[in-house]
């Protein structure tokens, strides 16, 4: 888990709580209470009383393998989160389309911080596909949807960002030098697209475009995603026009709709 400062560091008890929470929500596989531990840099007692707290407001729960997990208290939580993205509701009958077409993955990303997160997708019905779930972080970097959003923003905060975030090398294809970094976001500003060949997961490749609200901000990205084995140059570029083209349809209707994002 990534979080902008130390745990430790933090400056109440319940902020302690929220990041605690993210802690244990994220972990693969889940925490223990040693694992924490060490995650979290708490003290003993000070960890203790969290997660007791956090389990008897039923955030979340004790396994019997003496892991902490998720609970259904915060499921409802993060259902009531999902169901008020407006964007979700005025993106999704272009997301369908482009599902249709396509047979494979789509993916509806926004960012949040250093990381974007995935709030909408469609499964492809096909047998070999990638695993991914609504919620789900991931790195701004090496995603076709990171990429189609931060290549977009205004370059002072761009390269705030650039400079903050750690250039994680996921696959020996992944760009960890920010100076090849800025060079292929003039590529995916001149296409208005991002492409992610392998950089975040062996084997999976993503053509992605922003998504952007009236003031021309990037606010989202779509994404097309499959298996390596279907994404030769030839596919990528019969998709690609698609993917754009559904993301200046959604960019339209969140301006029309005066969306909320």
């Amino acid at each position: 888990m990534r979080m902008t400062m130390p745990i430790t560091d933090l400056p109440t008890s319940i902020a302690k709580a929220f990041a605690l929470l993210r802690c244990v929500s994220v972990s693969e596989p889940p925490a223990s209470f040693s694992t924490l531990l060490e995650q979290t840099g708490l003290p003993k007692a000070t960890l203790h009383r969290l997660l007791q707290e956090l389990v008897t407001a039923g955030l979340i729960r004790t396994a019997p393998d003496r892991t902490y997990r998720p609970a259904l208290g915060l499921l409802e939580l993060a259902y009531r989160a999902w169901e008020s993205i407006d964007l979700k509701a005025v993106a999704s009958r272009h997301v369908d389309t482009l599902w249709r077409s396509t047979d494979e993955t789509v993916h509806l990303a926004v960012r949040d911080g250093h990381e974007i997160i995935y709030i909408d997708k469609r499964e492809s019905p096909k047998t070999l596909r990638l695993f991914s779930s609504v919620g789900r972080r991931g790195p701004l970097h090496c995603t076709g949807v990171g990429k189609a959003i931060l290549a977009h923003l205004p370059q002072a905060e761009r390269d705030e960002i650039i400079n903050a975030i750690t250039l994680t090398g996921h696959t020996p294809h992944t760009i960890t030098s920010r100076h090849l970094l800025r060079a292929a976001f003039n590529d995916i500003r001149a296409a208005g697209l991002a492409f992610d060949r392998e950089e975040h997961e062996v084997g999976i490749i993503c053509v992605a475009a922003p998504i952007f609200d009236r003031t021309g901000r990037p606010v989202a990205s779509l994404s097309v995603t499959a298996p390596a084995m279907r994404m030769d140059d030839a596919r990528l570029a019969t998709l690609a026009p698609e993917v754009k083209m559904a993301a200046e349809r959604i960019s339209a209707d969140v301006v029309a709709s005066n969306c909320v994002i």
